[in-house]
């Protein structure tokens, strides 16, 4: 495991320097490599490499076709002249402070737009940007950030045929659905209703799991490393929390868990049995329709900022107990525009202290 993929500690944020652009030189003009392999050199993505590059071309006179070459001297002085104007008649223009602020803030604390504009106005800069103008500032490559860099950056909503879909996987037969939910839980007004989903690493047998649960209300979220996908391993994982937080609590907090149509779901009475032995009901389940992730819209957000830490496709073998929670705290301690810039653990403990 990449410790880079999931450290939330904060770093310094390094700028190409004039040895790196002299590296360019050399790399690009005599040994010809492309982007990606001088990135890998420097510790840069491709597109970083190919905007620098064309940022230095010179045209070299000769007999023959136009010859380009990159020249070290002439990035730096483009980059020191863009760097004291990040461009003419721009909001931000000569404010180099802010235009670190943001970069950093986006890159190293890995906060949206939208919590950067909140975290402006809250500083005592005297320029105030709108998180449209920074997305427009990101694309216009007038910052040193890339749409990778944000969580939704390169994310496309793509239509679907949901009814079509939704007839290739038969819903479960028993156990309550949806559609038996009590219809308050949908307005979110009270806490207590829980979505419950696997987060999966490197496909594979015998590959761990994340077991997510994410509270409706206060997108509080709980993250679970469990061995497998098995509808035991998921059953073991809330009985830990049980115990942690007694059973009288655990009915309490989890009034109700909705799920997909998964496997490691379908048997509902490990989910709603408590470790215990008794038969009162821990929690309630319900199942989401199939092919319908936006029933559990909340799992499926959260879902994407754990993806920051830890890509798809990356291997949860030697991801640790302590470096899953770190995760979790940085998701509970993250400012939400949809929680007017409250963090969902304060949220959530301002409503557990009045429900």
């Amino acid at each position: 495991m990449c410790q880079e993929q999931y450290n939330t500690s904060k770093r310094k944020l390094k700028q190409l320097t004039y040895k790196d652009r002299v590296k360019i030189e050399t790399l690009y003009n005599d040994q010809h490599l492309n982007y990606t392999e001088i990135g890998n050199i420097l510790g840069k993505h491709r597109t970083t490499i190919s905007r620098k590059i064309k940022l230095g071309l010179v045209e070299l006179e000769t007999s023959y076709l136009p010859v380009w070459k990159y020249c070290a001297e002439v990035a730096q002085r483009k980059n020191e002249e863009n760097e004291t104007a990040k461009g003419t008649n721009l909001k931000i223009g000569k404010d180099i402070k802010l235009a670190k602020f943001i970069e950093k803030e986006i890159k190293e604390e890995k906060s949206s737009p939208e919590v950067v504009e909140y975290k402006i106005k809250q500083s005592k800069f005297i320029t105030t940007l709108c998180f449209k103008t920074i997305y427009n500032y990101i694309d216009k490559e007038i910052l040193e950030i890339e749409r990778k860099n944000l969580t939704y950056g390169k994310y496309i909503k793509k239509e679907k045929n949901r009814k079509e879909e939704s007839k290739r996987i038969k819903p479960n037969k028993e156990g309550k659905t949806i559609h038996d939910r009590p219809k308050k839980i949908e307005t979110r007004e009270e806490i207590g209703h829980w979505e419950m989903d696997l987060v999966e690493g490197l496909k594979g047998e015998k590959e761990p799991y994340l077991l997510v649960l994410s509270e409706r209300k206060t997108r509080k979220e709980i993250i679970e490393l469990i061995p497998n996908k098995g509808a035991k391993s998921v059953g073991k994982a809330l009985d830990k929390i049980e115990r942690m937080l007694g059973v009288v609590k655990f009915r309490e907090t989890f009034k109700t868990i909705t799920t997909d149509n998964g496997r490691e779901f379908k048997n509902w009475k490990i989910i709603e049995k408590s470790y215990t032995g008794s038969k009162k009901e821990r929690t309630s389940q319900y199942f989401a329709d199939a092919y319908s992730s936006w029933q559990r819209g909340t799992n499926e957000n959260i879902n994407k900022m754990i993806r920051r830490f830890l890509p798809k496709g990356t291997s949860f073998k030697n991801l640790t107990k302590e470096e899953v929670k770190r995760i979790e705290r940085w998701i509970n301690n993250y400012p939400r525009k949809i929680l007017k810039f409250k963090t969902s653990e304060e949220y959530y403990e301002e409503e557990m202290k009045v429900a």
